[in-house]
């Protein structure tokens, strides 16, 4: 069974503006992150990236146009989401969450897809629903429901 831990939590309130940090979260069942703009329901209730990826952008010369424009609500260590396809769930605190979509689209305006160079954002960052409702706090462990 996979294992890992939420490293952060950020709520994004309102477009164009930076998200904020917190230490927990309540998440709404058909919902989403309370407080979080995209909190409307849908497929793409709330945003989660990796360790792995998170680093990995950091680390590149050359930024693609998701680099600044996907926003991550949770961010997990130890726990590889390249491997999770939609419709698995994770267990994250009280919560229960669902992979609603889990490929991010490439954009063909972008300079890495242009110059034909890898993103890791593709498999590594993942759109989620909120299944079960439930409070996440950062630190809280983050496993595959099996």
């Amino acid at each position: 069974m996979q294992k890992g831990k939420i490293k952060n939590i950020k709520i994004f309130a309102e477009k164009g503006k930076a998200g904020e940090f917190v230490q927990s979260v309540q998440c709404t069942a058909d919902c989403g992150l309370e407080g979080d703009r995209f909190a409307k329901g849908g497929e793409k209730q709330l945003t989660m990236i990796d360790d792995i990826c998170e680093s990995w952008l950091c680390r590149q010369d050359v930024q693609g146009l998701c680099f600044k424009r996907y926003k991550a609500n949770i961010t997990v260590e130890n726990f590889d989401l390249s491997t999770l396809k939609t419709g698995e769930k994770l267990l994250c605190g009280d919560a229960v969450l669902e992979i609603s979509k889990e490929n991010k689209e490439c954009f063909e305006e972008c300079t890495r897809v242009q110059n034909k160079m890898d993103c890791m954002l593709k498999k590594h960052a993942k759109y989620l629903k909120v299944a079960k409702s439930g409070k996440i706090c950062t630190a809280d462990e983050i496993t595959k429901n099996e």
